[in-house]
């Protein structure tokens, strides 16, 4: 090992403090071996696994339905439809529905966060086969 070489600037020293003191041997002996870049990497990632565990992962997309507008956030088992038409909602809802996903309509009042005057949400029960419409 050479250690004299090695040069932890202050913002990978902030980690390197955060760390135990296994930890910190094994990120000085990957930043001499793998890098400094590669062992601060290294280090964040293993501190990240508990948190992305845990947090929900949430998509949202928001499209141009016509002139009207639907915002779409979907997480692993919920999924809420956003907008200001009902109609709009429902042509949404009914292909996911011939598309075999199975849902639950749950009753929530729309909040601040909100944009548009029409709130659905329905959780996801299940995937099934897809209806035909013939």
């Amino acid at each position: 090992m050479k250690l004299d070489e090695l040069e932890i600037l202050e913002d990978d020293f902030d980690l390197f403090v955060a760390l135990d003191e296994k930890e910190k041997i094994e990120f000085i002996f990957d930043a001499i071996k793998d890098g400094i870049e590669a062992s601060v990497l290294k280090q964040i990632n293993k501190m990240m696994k508990p948190i992305q565990k845990s947090a929900p992962i949430v998509h949202t997309e928001d499209y141009q339905v016509g002139k009207y507008r639907l915002c779409i956030t979907t997480t692993k088992k919920q999924i809420q439809l956003n907008s200001n038409s009902l109609r709009v909602i429902n042509k949404y809802l009914s292909k996911l529905i011939n598309d075999g996903l199975i849902l639950q309509r749950i009753k929530m009042k729309r909040s601040a966060h909100d944009l548009y005057k029409y709130l659905r949400v329905y959780n996801i029960i299940g995937f099934g086969g897809p209806f035909s419409n013939n």
